[in-house]
């Protein structure tokens, strides 16, 4: 697990290690400076150590203009060519900016107010760093313009100029960087999506923040590696099909049949002890020959969906409904009486969503947890925000939403994020093959398995999003991103599952 910081966390953070432990600013700035150069040398002189590099480093008066200087003298000391593009447009100077830059000047870099060359090997943007709060414009927004059209290897320090730190949203224009050489922690911006994008390859390197301070500020998101497959529940030697659990899946209509199949299956290969499908009698064969292994309860109205409902609620450890059950009449009985009698884990999905955005009052009457999990577009239904203002806002919608009706939401999109109104989990596995019809019935499918092997319903939700998206990975691996469809993600889950307890793991 990895803390990812937003703006205001990240100068806190900075702020207590330099007052409050006693670490230099300057001495911070020395080392951001030495992790940058590493970072180049590694990439354009790791054939030829003695290649010049003609460099450009573009500033403005604030600490990562300090940065960018310390980064110009040591690239002029190790005998490149340096040219450095102050753009003085502010007023108002860090003291640390007018030491680098008085050095820089003594030592004999050329320090000019604009971009005099267009031929470099490396372009580094020092002009504003993670401190950002308004739109990039005037000589600023014309300055990264130009150095957008430049050649050579883009470089940014800590976070692209125009990018929010803290969204990922580009004000105004943005620094288009090959790699970003971040510091301490990674940052929400070059997560979030559209920031992401143009960061290039993000490298997080360690400058020497207090890990005390890190602690003390707590960032409220972070997200997961491999190591963290951990969690997975372990599996006894003496131990039967009930020892896993038992998950009632309510799902399927009759015009679609496929996501009972990629959601029950999915839990399967969590290693779900029982699934019992329960759907509309035309999807009856359709289950026995895509799903064997699944118990099945089939209804043909209304009052024989609420008998499943009733049935779901007795029989189960968890229950997952709504993946291709429609609005239908028999839909509402059921989604109403899981919502509202079981004590049982519910994860609610697709129409069930939409079911229950229609009508809220149905979810502040749970029982037991619950776990959510609506795309963009659904989350807009259940919340009423436009679809564009939850797109800039991901984080705090989700964590909003949990927080009001007191549920795990997972609200999925390119970087889906998971809370439960306290803390956020954002993920970073997965690809976009994955934007593809069914893969969000395997995620349900995962997270509802993870449930009934042992884990609540919290960490349910983060580990199943964050397999989800490995199980993506390797699909794209095997298929390309292009070709893969749900099928290849739920195939792909045991390879997960086997790497995990090759290494160890679970």
């Amino acid at each position: 697990m990895f803390y990812v910081a937003d703006r205001t966390e990240m100068q806190e953070i900075d702020r207590l290690t330099i007052e409050e432990k006693g670490v230099p600013g300057i001495l911070l700035m020395e080392r951001a400076a030495i992790t940058v150069l590493e970072e180049i040398n590694s990439r354009l002189k790791s054939i030829n150590a003695d290649r010049k590099l003609k460099c450009l480093v573009v500033v403005e008066g604030g600490n990562n203009g300090g940065d960018g200087l310390a980064l110009a003298r040591l690239l002029y000391q190790q005998g490149d060519i340096v040219h450095v593009c102050y753009i003085n447009g502010i007023s108002r100077v860090s003291d640390s900016f007018s030491y680098q830059l008085e050095i820089a000047k003594k030592i004999g870099i050329q320090v000019t107010d604009h971009i005099i060359d267009s031929d470099y090997d490396v372009v580094v943007d020092g002009i504003f760093g993670v401190g950002l709060k308004r739109d990039v414009a005037g000589i600023w927004r014309e300055t990264i313009e130009t150095m957008n059209g430049l050649g050579g290897f883009k470089v940014a320090i800590d976070t692209p100029s125009g990018v929010d730190a803290s969204t990922g949203q580009i004000m105004g224009c943005a620094f288009k960087a090959g790699m970003t050489v971040t510091f301490g922690l990674n940052k929400r911006g070059l997560i979030f999506y559209p920031g992401c994008e143009i960061s290039g390859e993000v490298v997080v390197r360690d400058i020497g923040f207090a890990q005390a301070e890190v602690d003390r500020v707590h960032p409220v998101a972070y997200s997961y590696n491999r190591d963290d497959l951990c969690m997975l529940p372990g599996r006894s030697d003496s131990s039967n099909k009930g020892t896993y659990g038992k998950l009632a899946v309510i799902a399927g209509s009759r015009d679609m049949s496929g996501a009972m199949t990629f959601a029950a299956e999915a839990a399967y290969r969590m290693g779900t002890g029982l699934v019992k499908i329960y759907t509309h009698i035309d999807n009856k064969e359709i289950a026995g020959v895509r799903i064997p292994e699944a118990v099945l309860m089939c209804y043909s109205n209304k009052d024989e969906a609420e008998q499943c409902a009733r049935d779901a609620v007795e029989w189960s450890d968890a229950i997952l409904i709504g993946p291709g059950i429609g609005k239908g009449d028999a839909a509402r009985s059921m989604v109403e009486y899981i919502m509202c009698e079981a004590v049982q884990t519910v994860i609610a999905d697709a129409d069930a969503l939409n079911i229950i955005s229609e009508k809220p009052d149905i979810l502040g009457r749970h029982r037991g947890p619950v776990i959510v999990t609506p795309h963009i577009g659904e989350m807009s239904r259940l919340t009423g925000v436009a679809i564009p203002d939850i797109k800039k806002n991901i984080l705090e919608v989700c964590k909003d939403f949990s927080m009001e009706y007191n549920v795990v939401s997972a609200l999925k999109d390119a970087r889906t994020c998971v809370s439960d109104g306290r803390d956020v989990y954002i993920n970073t596995s997965g690809n976009n093959g994955m934007s593809t019809a069914g893969a969000g019935d395997v995620l349900a499918g995962i997270i509802a398995g993870l449930v009934c092997t042992g884990l609540g319903a919290y960490e349910a939700a983060k580990l199943g999003v964050y397999i989800h998206g490995l199980a993506g990975d390797m699909a794209a691996e095997h298929r390309g991103r292009n070709a893969m469809i749900a099928r290849d993600i739920v195939s792909a889950i045991s390879e997960v599952i086997k790497g995990a307890e090759h290494d160890g793991q679970q």
